[in-house]
């Protein structure tokens, strides 16, 4: 019985919790693509779900938190870092915190975008 629990916890946490991530991340629900937001950051689908992208990939294994290493990491292998293209080039944000910088230079499975102002 517990076990099943778990499960059904497990399964909604993957389907529910994807806005919860969008606020792990530095202007998580601003990035856009070709001029259309892109609330599914981490997925290779724009609004999330099915399968992570790179960056999706090493934000779960940093235990879908922002961390220095995932803000340093160039997860699309594009030459920039995943917090110069989130605009946390310092890699200090904190969640709850206004991001250094609202213009995006990049996305971060190599696609180009721009973040609106928050």
């Amino acid at each position: 019985m517990h076990f099943r629990w778990l499960l059904i916890a497990s399964i909604l946490q993957k389907i529910c919790a994807f806005p919860s991530f969008q606020v792990q991340i530095p202007n998580g629900a601003e990035v856009e693509v070709d001029g259309e937001l892109w609330p599914g950051v981490g997925h290779l689908l724009r609004s999330g779900g099915g399968d992570l992208n790179p960056f999706g990939l090493d934000f779960q294994a940093a235990g879908s938190k922002w961390t220095s290493a995932l803000c340093e990491k160039d997860s699309d292998g594009d030459g920039l870092s995943n917090g110069y293209e989130l605009g946390d080039p310092s890699c200090r944000w904190t969640p709850g915190a206004q991001p250094e910088r609202a213009v995006f230079l990049g996305h971060l499975f190599g696609m180009t975008g721009t973040h609106s102002s928050c």
